[in-house]
């Protein structure tokens, strides 16, 4: 019994929440992939892709969104600028913008911390 209570207790520490992220900035791109060959000569196929960088807790992360389809936008409150949730899991940062109630998941690609305020680049 003693045990049990014990182990519900550190699961419930190692549970993960959301802190609160200001997204810099957010680029759509895209990759060619080399979709077949035609006599040696790659035939690309352009995937698209979102690159952002969100402040949070003191680190800038650089990460990745790949949509499902080619025509998939990001929600409108996923704009540079804006506030988001955010929730760190290994490699991947799970944001909430605040407009949407659905997370979506993107690969951390590079960690950095975040400039002091003295060193952060002014906005106009």
């Amino acid at each position: 019994m003693i045990i049990t209570c014990v182990l519900t207790g550190w699961a419930a520490e190692k549970v993960k929440t959301s802190q609160p992220g200001v997204m810099l900035t957010v680029e759509k791109k895209a990759r060619t992939r080399t979709q077949y060959y035609v006599v040696n000569t790659p035939v690309g196929v352009e995937e698209p892709y979102f690159e952002a960088e969100i402040d949070s807790a003191g680190t800038v992360y650089t990460v990745e969104y790949e949509p499902r389809h080619k025509d998939e936008v990001l929600p409108d409150g996923c704009l540079a600028g804006q506030a988001v949730k955010v929730r760190v899991d290994h490699r991947n940062l799970f944001v909430r913008c605040l407009d949407s109630d659905t997370e979506m998941r993107w690969e951390i690609q590079k960690k950095k911390r975040s400039a002091p305020d003295s060193e952060a680049p002014k906005k106009h």
